[in-house]
C-alpha cells in the first residue's frame, strides 16, 4: 500500500512522461529516458522534490552555539582545528564595508570578528 505522498509522485511522473511518449509515437524527437527522479530517491513530503535534512544532522545548530572569535587584526586565519581533521587555511578579511559584523569561514562555519576598538594604522 503506497502512502498518499507516493501516490501523488506517481501521478506527477505519469503526467510528465505521457506527452513524451505521445511525441515519440508521432515520430518527433524525444529523449527516451527523460530525467525523472526514481521513487527510491524521493521523500514523502508536500512537494515531490523538497529537500529535507536526510541525515537528521544538528551540525548547523551546534556551530551556531560556538561563540564569535574576536581577532586583533584585519585578517583572521582559520584552519578548522589543524591536523588531519582540519581544512585548508582560509584567510578571512574582517575590515569589510559592514565594519563590526562577523565573517564566517566557508569550510567550518566558525565566525570571526574584529575586536572592538581595534583600528589598523598601516602606511
Amino acid at each position: 500500500m503506497l502512502r498518499r505522498g507516493s501516490k501523488l509522485i506517481q501521478l506527477s511522473v505519469r503526467s510528465i512522461r505521457a506527452p513524451v511518449q505521445a511525441n515519440a509515437a508521432r515520430g518527433a524527437f524525444a529523449v527516451a529516458n527523460q530525467q525523472c527522479a526514481g521513487f527510491a530517491t524521493m521523500y514523502d513530503n508536500h512537494m515531490p522534490y523538497e529537500d529535507v535534512n536526510r541525515h537528521r544532522s544538528d551540525a548547523e545548530q551546534r556551530i551556531a552555539q560556538v561563540p564569535v572569535v574576536e581577532v586583533a587584526s584585519n585578517v583572521a586565519v582559520c584552519d578548522g582545528g589543524g591536523g588531519a581533521l582540519g581544512h585548508p587555511l582560509e584567510y578571512i578579511q574582517l575590515d569589510t564595508v559592514r565594519h563590526g559584523e562577523a565573517q564566517t569561514c566557508k569550510y567550518c562555519g566558525i565566525r570571526y570578528k574584529q575586536k572592538e576598538g581595534y583600528h589598523h594604522h598601516g602606511h
